[in-house]
């Protein structure tokens, strides 16, 4: 394949099906087994359709999450194009929408008060490397012994709540993961838990969206309009909202369909009108609706196939 050819293609996180990427750190898969074990369970998960549609990434402990952008005015604020280059990516790859740590800790553990303040140490961590973001944060204590009804329940509830306090974690952040034969059932226990919280991460970062949205002029923003409902409609996918992600991939390409073409953005116009037309026409038919994706892509061929643009850059309309 030539390199103009691959300039032609469609981005790949376009073609993928999206999942929330949930992170996970504090497991040694390389010198710990019962670490491996619990990796290679979460993994193998990852190949059945009945599982929560979520891609787990192994964080090392020097792991460095990008930065956030500081917010800036919308009052002069003139976008560099259409979509942001790698925004897909990032969300897909490197922003992870919940950080999980693991941690070796038994209730009963000699060395109590110095492996909680380890745990607590992990936490505040990750933490303070995503500052500025709103990824879940949540703490997995792995225990080798089995619970013992008469007389840890009381000893557990106790620490459970010193760790709550220690690491300013609410109850649905702090999970116990028995390491024995029941271990598959456990971790699929903790992956409908760690998707709740993932969909709990998209929605705020929607509702942040949304209230991005309301200081926009649609007559002096045009192209940010665009970028916001794809954005909320990409977030809905990772959500597995179907339903509401065409409605904004639908709007997005609407709004689009209104900008004003010239010479200098017609290329990146029609461009970008394929990448949310293959959105729409990918949810239709996820959504079991084959003739309104069929018909959704005819009407967009039909609706750029005059749109040219400068006769220098003719060879890119038919490429």
């Amino acid at each position: 394949m030539t390199n103009l050819d691959r300039d032609f293609e469609f981005p790949a996180e376009l073609l993928v099906q999206p999942q929330a990427l949930v992170g996970i750190s504090g497991l040694d898969t390389l010198n710990n087994a019962v670490h491996r074990a619990v990796w290679d369970a979460l993994s193998a998960s990852r190949r059945q359709q009945d599982r929560p549609p979520v891609q787990f990434k192994l964080l090392a402990a020097s792991h460095e999450f990008p930065r956030p952008k500081s917010k800036k005015s919308y009052d002069q604020h003139i976008p560099k194009g259409v979509l942001k280059r790698g925004w897909m990516h990032k969300h897909l790859t490197q922003v992870p929408s919940v950080v999980v740590v693991f941690c070796d800790l038994d209730w009963d553990d000699p060395q109590w008060e110095e492996r909680k303040l380890e745990c607590v140490s992990r936490v505040q961590s990750l933490r303070e490397a995503l500052k500025g973001r709103g990824s879940r944060v949540c703490l997995v204590l792995i225990q080798r012994k089995a619970p013992n009804l008469a007389v840890e329940d009381t000893l557990g509830a106790e620490r459970a709540k010193e760790i709550f306090q220690a690491a300013d974690l609410s109850n649905k952040s702090l999970y116990i993961l028995p390491h024995n034969e029941h271990l598959l059932g456990f971790t699929a226990k903790l992956e409908s838990a760690f998707y709740d919280l993932a969909k709990s991460y998209y929605q705020h970062e929607i509702r942040q969206i949304k209230q991005h949205r309301e200081h926009l002029n649609k007559k002096n923003h045009q192209y940010l309009y665009v970028r916001h409902h794809f954005k909320i409609g990409f977030f809905c996918e990772l959500r597995q909202d179907l339903v509401t992600a065409h409605c904004h991939y639908e709007e997005a390409y609407n709004s689009l369909l209104e900008a004003r073409l010239l010479d200098t953005n017609e290329f990146e116009v029609k461009t970008v009108a394929g990448y949310i037309s293959y959105k729409v026409s990918r949810v239709h038919f996820a959504l079991n609706r084959p003739r309104d994706a069929i018909s959704h892509f005819k009407a967009h061929i039909e609706h750029y196939r005059h749109k040219t643009g400068h006769n220098l850059l003719l060879f890119q309309h038919y490429a």
